[in-house]
């Protein structure tokens, strides 16, 4: 069985920047009003017969949501950019052939992620990963659940979705 919770009417939505490093058109400075689509695959189990309790789930993502909302989104791991934490401030460089853009960004205004980029496929990964430790941390009906699967939509229409399966 598949519990669902679609972003858009759940509240489940986050508003950031972020930059595609390389791209022609998405490399600058831009932003979405992202939509987080949420299912949960497993067996209705314990004394009420849930996969998984709504509010449960929808704390944990609107969590991950508050922490990304109104920031520039920044990728920890992208082999081109080199950063460092200056005081209050954030230095980052993106360095490819000739290509080199620089910025000074205050500290407060980033979320810095442990991704290769902020594309929607790689934030519904993150998305993703972060559901599944925390219903495994909270060992609510985990053995229960097989699968969570996030789509992170840039707008309507238009998302990316990655499935994370649960390890028993």
């Amino acid at each position: 069985m598949i519990l669902e919770l679609n972003g858009m009417y759940a509240g489940l939505r986050f508003a950031s920047a972020h930059i595609v490093f390389g791209h022609d058109t998405c490399g600058v400075i831009h932003g979405h009003s992202y939509y987080v689509d949420v299912k949960v695959c497993g067996a209705p189990s314990g004394e009420f017969g849930f996969i998984c309790d709504f509010k449960v789930l929808k704390k944990i993502v609107k969590d991950i949501c508050g922490k990304l909302d109104h920031k520039l989104l920044i990728p920890e791991n992208h082999p081109n950019l080199t950063y460092s934490i200056n005081g209050d401030y954030i230095e980052f460089t993106f360095c490819k052939g000739e290509k080199v853009k620089e910025y000074k960004i205050p500290l407060e205004d980033v979320a810095i992620l442990p991704t290769t980029s902020t594309t929607a496929e790689e934030l519904s990964k993150y998305f993703a990963e972060i559901i599944k430790k925390e219903l495994q941390a909270l060992n609510l009906n985990s053995s229960s659940i097989y699968w969570v699967e996030t789509t992170v939509n840039e707008g309507i229409g238009q998302g990316a979705s990655y499935r994370a399966t649960m390890e028993h």
